[in-house]
Protein backbone atom coordinates (compact mmCIF):
# COMPACT_ATOMS: atom_id res chain seq x y z
CA UNK A 1 0.00 0.00 0.00
CA UNK A 2 1.35 3.21 -1.00
CA UNK A 3 0.63 6.75 1.03
CA UNK A 4 0.76 10.31 -0.23
CA UNK A 5 2.79 12.46 1.55
CA UNK A 6 1.40 15.83 2.05
CA UNK A 7 3.70 19.09 3.51
CA UNK A 8 2.59 20.16 6.35
CA UNK A 9 2.19 23.42 4.54
CA UNK A 10 -0.37 22.35 2.13
CA UNK A 11 -1.93 20.27 4.07
CA UNK A 12 -2.96 23.49 6.68
CA UNK A 13 -3.65 25.19 3.16
CA UNK A 14 -6.19 22.63 2.25
CA UNK A 15 -7.52 22.10 5.60
CA UNK A 16 -8.30 26.23 5.42
CA UNK A 17 -9.84 25.96 2.13
CA UNK A 18 -12.28 23.30 2.99
CA UNK A 19 -13.10 25.77 6.32
CA UNK A 20 -13.83 28.28 4.33
CA UNK A 21 -16.52 26.42 1.45
CA UNK A 22 -18.46 24.63 4.58
CA UNK A 23 -18.73 27.80 5.82
CA UNK A 24 -20.26 29.30 3.01
CA UNK A 25 -24.10 28.83 2.08
CA UNK A 26 -24.05 28.29 -1.35
CA UNK A 27 -28.42 29.67 -2.90
CA UNK A 28 -28.51 28.19 -6.76
CA UNK A 29 -32.46 29.59 -6.30
CA UNK A 30 -34.28 32.21 -8.12
CA UNK A 31 -32.93 35.43 -6.01
CA UNK A 32 -36.53 37.19 -7.53
CA UNK A 33 -38.46 34.75 -6.47
CA UNK A 34 -39.86 37.28 -3.47
CA UNK A 35 -39.38 40.26 -5.82
CA UNK A 36 -43.22 42.15 -6.32
CA UNK A 37 -43.71 42.77 -10.17
CA UNK A 38 -43.01 46.52 -11.03
CA UNK A 39 -46.43 48.63 -11.16
CA UNK A 40 -47.11 49.82 -14.67
CA UNK A 41 -46.75 52.97 -15.52
CA UNK A 42 -49.41 53.92 -18.17
CA UNK A 43 -48.62 57.02 -21.00
CA UNK A 44 -50.61 60.14 -20.27
CA UNK A 45 -51.97 62.38 -22.45
CA UNK A 46 -53.38 65.98 -22.16
CA UNK A 47 -55.97 66.45 -25.53
CA UNK A 48 -57.30 70.18 -25.76
CA UNK A 49 -59.89 71.58 -28.68
CA UNK A 50 -60.79 75.03 -29.53
CA UNK A 51 -63.06 76.35 -31.37
CA UNK A 52 -61.66 79.11 -34.22
CA UNK A 53 -65.17 79.79 -35.56
CA UNK A 54 -66.72 82.93 -35.41
CA UNK A 55 -70.31 81.56 -34.66
CA UNK A 56 -69.93 77.66 -35.61
CA UNK A 57 -70.32 75.59 -32.38
CA UNK A 58 -68.89 71.96 -31.55
CA UNK A 59 -71.31 69.59 -30.82
CA UNK A 60 -69.80 67.86 -27.60
CA UNK A 61 -66.52 66.02 -28.95
CA UNK A 62 -65.58 62.51 -28.95
CA UNK A 63 -62.98 60.79 -28.34
CA UNK A 64 -61.47 57.55 -29.41
CA UNK A 65 -58.52 54.94 -29.19
CA UNK A 66 -57.99 52.32 -32.03
CA UNK A 67 -56.19 50.44 -33.66
CA UNK A 68 -53.62 52.31 -36.12
CA UNK A 69 -54.63 50.27 -38.73
CA UNK A 70 -58.68 51.46 -39.01
CA UNK A 71 -60.06 55.38 -39.74
CA UNK A 72 -63.01 56.42 -38.76
CA UNK A 73 -63.32 58.78 -42.05
CA UNK A 74 -61.31 59.10 -45.16
CA UNK A 75 -62.25 61.96 -48.06
CA UNK A 76 -63.36 60.36 -50.98
CA UNK A 77 -64.95 57.51 -49.33
CA UNK A 78 -68.50 56.67 -48.09
CA UNK A 79 -69.63 57.65 -44.26
CA UNK A 80 -70.80 55.34 -42.11
CA UNK A 81 -73.52 55.32 -40.44
CA UNK A 82 -71.96 56.42 -36.87
CA UNK A 83 -70.52 59.52 -38.85
CA UNK A 84 -73.58 60.28 -40.39
CA UNK A 85 -75.38 60.51 -37.08
CA UNK A 86 -72.14 62.57 -35.91
CA UNK A 87 -72.42 64.99 -38.87
CA UNK A 88 -76.26 65.28 -38.87
CA UNK A 89 -76.99 65.65 -35.50
CA UNK A 90 -73.65 65.52 -33.52
CA UNK A 91 -74.38 62.78 -31.62
CA UNK A 92 -70.93 60.90 -31.18
CA UNK A 93 -72.58 57.53 -29.56
CA UNK A 94 -72.61 55.51 -31.92
CA UNK A 95 -69.02 56.21 -33.22
CA UNK A 96 -68.04 55.25 -29.37
CA UNK A 97 -70.11 51.54 -30.06
CA UNK A 98 -67.96 50.40 -32.68
CA UNK A 99 -66.13 47.68 -32.52
CA UNK A 100 -62.78 48.93 -33.05
CA UNK A 101 -63.05 51.55 -30.25
CA UNK A 102 -61.06 50.65 -27.47
CA UNK A 103 -60.78 53.09 -24.86
CA UNK A 104 -63.34 56.79 -25.16
CA UNK A 105 -64.95 59.65 -23.88
CA UNK A 106 -67.56 61.43 -24.66
CA UNK A 107 -67.97 65.03 -23.46
CA UNK A 108 -71.22 66.59 -22.10
CA UNK A 109 -71.05 70.00 -23.67
CA UNK A 110 -70.37 71.93 -26.86
CA UNK A 111 -67.71 73.86 -27.78
CA UNK A 112 -68.37 77.36 -27.79
CA UNK A 113 -66.72 79.74 -30.43
CA UNK A 114 -63.75 81.25 -29.10
CA UNK A 115 -63.43 78.16 -26.42
CA UNK A 116 -61.36 76.02 -25.41
CA UNK A 117 -61.97 71.98 -24.27
CA UNK A 118 -59.28 69.73 -22.67
CA UNK A 119 -59.30 66.16 -21.34
CA UNK A 120 -56.95 63.96 -19.54
CA UNK A 121 -56.74 60.52 -21.32
CA UNK A 122 -54.01 57.27 -20.74
CA UNK A 123 -53.14 54.46 -22.32
CA UNK A 124 -51.10 51.35 -21.63
CA UNK A 125 -47.70 51.74 -21.66
CA UNK A 126 -45.88 50.67 -25.02
CA UNK A 127 -49.31 50.61 -26.40
CA UNK A 128 -50.03 51.18 -30.14
CA UNK A 129 -53.23 52.86 -29.74
CA UNK A 130 -54.37 55.95 -31.82
CA UNK A 131 -56.43 58.97 -31.47
CA UNK A 132 -59.43 59.83 -33.21
CA UNK A 133 -61.60 63.12 -32.39
CA UNK A 134 -65.02 63.83 -34.00
CA UNK A 135 -67.51 66.92 -33.53
CA UNK A 136 -70.24 68.72 -35.51
CA UNK A 137 -70.29 72.00 -36.89
CA UNK A 138 -73.69 72.45 -35.43
CA UNK A 139 -74.85 75.41 -37.52
CA UNK A 140 -74.42 73.31 -41.04
CA UNK A 141 -76.28 70.46 -42.41
CA UNK A 142 -73.71 67.78 -42.51
CA UNK A 143 -70.24 69.47 -41.37
CA UNK A 144 -68.27 67.95 -38.95
CA UNK A 145 -64.02 68.52 -37.68
CA UNK A 146 -61.70 65.75 -35.95
CA UNK A 147 -58.51 64.16 -35.98
CA UNK A 148 -58.60 60.15 -37.41
CA UNK A 149 -55.74 57.38 -36.37
CA UNK A 150 -53.39 60.20 -34.98
CA UNK A 151 -50.41 57.74 -33.71
CA UNK A 152 -49.56 58.25 -29.92
CA UNK A 153 -46.50 55.88 -29.47
CA UNK A 154 -43.55 57.76 -30.84
CA UNK A 155 -44.81 60.83 -28.76
CA UNK A 156 -42.25 61.60 -25.75
CA UNK A 157 -43.24 62.91 -22.37
CA UNK A 158 -43.26 66.78 -22.63
CA UNK A 159 -43.59 66.69 -26.74
CA UNK A 160 -46.29 68.66 -27.48
CA UNK A 161 -48.46 68.10 -31.40
CA UNK A 162 -50.15 71.10 -32.31
CA UNK A 163 -52.79 70.90 -35.54
CA UNK A 164 -55.06 73.10 -37.52
CA UNK A 165 -58.25 71.17 -38.15
CA UNK A 166 -60.25 71.43 -41.80
CA UNK A 167 -64.36 70.98 -41.68
CA UNK A 168 -65.26 68.00 -43.79
CA UNK A 169 -68.66 67.26 -45.08
CA UNK A 170 -70.40 63.91 -44.71
CA UNK A 171 -71.85 64.22 -47.77
CA UNK A 172 -75.20 62.21 -46.34
CA UNK A 173 -77.25 65.54 -46.37
CA UNK A 174 -77.72 68.43 -48.94
CA UNK A 175 -76.81 71.41 -48.08
CA UNK A 176 -79.71 73.37 -47.81
CA UNK A 177 -79.00 75.58 -44.83
CA UNK A 178 -82.59 74.94 -43.47
CA UNK A 179 -82.60 71.35 -41.75
CA UNK A 180 -79.73 72.48 -38.86
CA UNK A 181 -80.08 70.99 -35.48
CA UNK A 182 -78.08 73.65 -33.85
CA UNK A 183 -79.24 77.40 -32.36
CA UNK A 184 -79.57 78.90 -36.09
CA UNK A 185 -82.64 76.51 -36.75
CA UNK A 186 -83.07 74.32 -33.97
CA UNK A 187 -83.93 71.70 -36.62
CA UNK A 188 -83.87 67.90 -37.29
CA UNK A 189 -80.67 66.48 -37.04
CA UNK A 190 -79.88 63.22 -37.91
CA UNK A 191 -81.73 61.48 -41.18
CA UNK A 192 -81.38 58.04 -42.20
CA UNK A 193 -82.15 58.98 -45.95
CA UNK A 194 -79.37 59.79 -47.69
CA UNK A 195 -79.96 62.01 -50.56
CA UNK A 196 -78.99 64.93 -52.47
CA UNK A 197 -75.19 64.99 -51.80
CA UNK A 198 -72.68 62.74 -53.41
CA UNK A 199 -72.28 60.09 -50.81
CA UNK A 200 -68.81 60.38 -49.60
CA UNK A 201 -66.98 62.46 -47.02
CA UNK A 202 -65.27 65.53 -48.55
CA UNK A 203 -63.56 69.15 -47.83
CA UNK A 204 -66.28 71.97 -46.81
CA UNK A 205 -66.75 74.71 -49.27
CA UNK A 206 -68.68 76.90 -46.72
CA UNK A 207 -72.18 77.53 -45.89
CA UNK A 208 -74.41 79.89 -47.38
CA UNK A 209 -76.06 82.51 -46.16
CA UNK A 210 -79.70 83.80 -46.73
CA UNK A 211 -78.18 86.53 -48.35
CA UNK A 212 -77.33 84.36 -50.68
CA UNK A 213 -79.46 81.13 -50.81
CA UNK A 214 -83.14 81.01 -50.93
CA UNK A 215 -84.27 78.62 -47.67
CA UNK A 216 -81.53 79.67 -45.83
CA UNK A 217 -81.48 80.32 -42.27
CA UNK A 218 -77.84 81.79 -41.95
CA UNK A 219 -76.59 84.90 -41.27
CA UNK A 220 -72.79 86.09 -42.29
CA UNK A 221 -71.70 85.45 -38.86
CA UNK A 222 -72.28 81.79 -39.46
CA UNK A 223 -70.09 81.60 -42.35
CA UNK A 224 -66.56 79.62 -41.68
CA UNK A 225 -63.29 79.07 -43.69
CA UNK A 226 -60.59 76.57 -42.82
CA UNK A 227 -59.22 75.74 -40.35
CA UNK A 228 -61.85 75.67 -38.07
CA UNK A 229 -60.17 74.32 -35.02
CA UNK A 230 -57.06 73.97 -33.56
CA UNK A 231 -55.98 70.56 -31.91
CA UNK A 232 -53.18 70.08 -28.93
CA UNK A 233 -52.03 67.05 -27.88
CA UNK A 234 -49.46 66.69 -24.86
CA UNK A 235 -48.03 63.58 -23.32
CA UNK A 236 -47.90 64.50 -19.60
CA UNK A 237 -46.03 61.05 -18.99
Amino acid sequence: MKYLLLNPGKLLLMLMATGVLASCSLDFGDDDDNDEPEPVVNQVYQISIQNLTQSQPLSPPGIFTHSTEYKLWAAGEMASVALEVLAEGGDASMLDDLDIVMQSQLAEMPVAPGENMSWTFEIEQGSTEALSIATMLVNTNDAFTGVTAMPLANMGVGEVHQQYLQAYDAGTEMNDESALPGPAASAEGFNASRSGDVNRVYLHAGVLTQYELSGSVLMPEHKFDNPVAKLMVKRLQ
